[in-house]
């Protein structure tokens, strides 16, 4: 399980998250919604190691979390220059010897020996989902996963987290897109004011989604009045 136990950031004088607590038990898949500028990137970039807490503590089965026991796809994907899918994959091989190239692209049929500056940016997103697949890492975060890819994509990416759901993986995914979300989720946590004000299971994501619509009515209520 992980444990995320009254984390607190801030950049500068700003906070951003404020004694921040949840746990996230294996086997299950965990949205992270939230309006933009509520912490959900700075979340998990503290889990991921990238950033450290300045208070608070996360713990992985009992034990501090180490970053090798995350793997993490960002919303951007960055790629050197003249260098194949193929080549690209192979840098992950070394961080686990077990990564199955061949067996991976049997699933997302790409060009690797092709240059990644010639691949479209829904097979670049997929490179990039299937080098973190391949780390074969307990925890699992997923920001933005489904930006940028089509219908076959999709069906992929959904594919994958229901093995990893299967394999005991924690996973934990973010989406500018409710629906993506409310249909690969096995509880959506709502983020807000810093902290997690609320969890949600299945049949309560209608009442999530319906608190989230009067939030962003109210916030722009006044200036709609204004346009029209």
């Amino acid at each position: 399980m992980l444990q995320i136990a009254g984390v607190s950031f801030a950049y500068g004088p700003q906070p951003v998250l404020q004694q921040l607590s949840l746990d996230l038990p294996p086997g299950q898949v965990h949205g992270l919604v939230g309006l933009n500028g509520s912490g959900k990137t700075t979340l998990l970039q503290l889990i991921a190691g990238r950033l450290q807490p300045q208070q608070g503590h996360l713990h992985w089965q009992g034990g501090p979390l180490a970053y090798r026991q995350v793997a993490f796809l960002e919303t951007h994907n960055y790629f050197y220059h003249y260098l194949t899918g193929r080549e690209y994959w192979q840098l992950f091989r070394q961080q686990n010897p077990q990564f199955d190239i061949e067996g991976l692209n049997s699933v997302f049929q790409l060009p690797l020996d092709q240059l990644i500056d010639s691949y479209s940016t829904g097979m670049k997103k997929k490179l990039a989902f299937a080098a973190v697949l391949g780390l074969a890492r307990p925890l699992v975060i997923l920001d933005e996963p489904f930006n940028g890819i089509d219908l076959e994509g999709s069906f992929v990416f959904t594919q994958a987290l229901e093995r990893l759901r299967q394999s005991g993986r924690t996973v934990i995914i973010t989406s500018h897109i409710f629906e993506s979300l409310s249909g690969v989720c096995d509880t959506l946590h709502h983020l807000a004011q810093g902290q997690i004000v609320g969890s949600y299971t299945p049949p309560q994501f209608s009442e999530l989604l319906t608190h989230l619509q009067t939030d962003l009515a109210t916030r722009h209520a006044h200036s709609w009045d204004k346009l029209l």
